[in-house]
């Protein structure tokens, strides 16, 4: 693995080998500060996916913990990991080589409706060991999402797809200047959780709200906050978990209920939810409908996530109980810091037009808004 100073950006040559080594393929995906070829190490004679880096480089104030957490994730080895192959972050090109998983994405198994309940524990479990590994090793993912978690093909007549988590820490290390620090918040925004979102450093309960988060799409086909605005969406978690059906079996809803608290230290962590997966009884989820059609004032699709976004759910006399009880909560929070009124924007239905932020307590008023022009597209 190449030496570690500081990070650059790249372009990809139009050679017929990328850096004297790599046969670049068809382009896998491309974010905001890296591209992802399917590319053939000419040296090793193997196909890998190759990302380049094209966004800001690292601070090379930064370049030591860079160095560090580089080499410490190349370490690693599970098969719910993407393995890392090799990192060049000292010179143009940048680039990492990575593990190529042919693989669906849980993005793409979401799009086509609620995953069965079965195969959610296994993924939950699959997830929760990879987590429980880098964690192990003082590493944050900062970044669990659908679209993070690669479906690996089973390799044997019998065996079943495995969850395999991609870019582990890995968006926290390179690419846009914003993503350098430790303690800067990282995430796609729809998957953040309540402390990255108060602007406190990541930590691995973060990692397990997300995956909270992750897991009830997947049983859903719906995403969590996904009927607000992404400002309120972002307000909302601060102040109430995400909601989650009564017609969820009791033990998962439990157990999603303790993965996104919005107390931290309320979370089980990543070494104990293998167990509790394992225990879930594999009774069947009943499947919600889908609403196909998107009705006027519905948000549309936005850039936190290639999930899109439905219709909601239409309201329950349940649900209304519930309102009222987050209502309250809202209001609690607001009079604990100073009496400001904050409730009125997470009960009002969501305008077609993106507004303002709710009234919030400074300064995390001006904090949520600027993660927002962070995380945001």
């Amino acid at each position: 693995m190449t030496d570690t100073d500081t990070t650059q950006p790249a372009d990809p040559a139009a050679d017929s080998l990328f850096d004297g080594r790599y046969r670049l393929g068809r382009v896998l995906g491309t974010g905001g500060y890296s591209r992802v070829y399917e590319a053939v190490d000419t040296a090793l004679g193997r196909t890998v996916a190759l990302k380049i880096m094209i966004g800001d480089g690292a601070d090379p104030a930064d370049a030591a913990r860079v160095r560090s957490e580089i080499r410490l994730l190349a370490s690693l080895s599970h098969p719910s990991l993407v393995t890392l192959y090799d990192a060049r972050l000292s010179s143009t090109p940048t680039y990492l080589a990575m593990e190529l998983i042919a693989g669906p994405t849980l993005t793409d198994l979401i799009g086509r409706g609620p995953v069965p309940a079965e195969d959610v524990a296994r993924y939950g479990r699959e997830i929760a060991e990879a987590l429980s590994v880098v964690h192990s090793r003082g590493i944050v993912h900062r970044d669990v999402k659908p679209s993070n978690i690669l479906l690996r093909p089973p390799a044997h007549t019998g065996e079943r797809a495995r969850a395999t988590l991609a870019d582990f820490g890995i968006a926290a290390l390179v690419g846009a200047t914003r993503v350098t620090r430790a303690d800067t918040v990282i995430g796609t925004a729809a998957y953040l959780s309540p402390e990255q979102a108060r602007g406190m450093p990541a930590a691995p309960a973060s990692d397990v709200y997300a995956l909270g988060l992750v897991l009830l799409e997947a049983l859903t086909g719906r995403r969590p906050f996904g009927g607000r605005t992404p400002h309120e969406a972002l307000a909302a978690r601060l102040v109430s978990p995400p909601d989650i059906p009564e017609d969820l079996p009791a033990s998962w809803r439990d157990l999603l209920s303790r993965m996104t608290a919005i107390d931290p230290a309320q979370r089980p962590d990543a070494a104990a939810l293998g167990a509790e997966f394992r225990a879930i009884p594999r009774a069947s989820v009943p499947p919600v409908p889908l609403d196909r059609s998107v009705p006027s004032g519905t948000p549309e699709p936005d850039g936190l996530t290639r999930t899109r976004v439905l219709a909601p759910v239409a309201e329950s006399r349940r649900r209304g109980r519930r309102s009222a009880i987050v209502v309250a909560s809202v209001i609690a929070v607001v009079l604990a810091v100073g009496g400001v009124a904050a409730a009125v924007a997470l009960t009002s239905p969501a305008p077609a037009s993106d507004p303002a932020l709710p009234s919030l307590p400074a300064p995390l008023d001006q904090h949520v808004d600027d993660l927002w022009k962070e995380v945001g597209p």
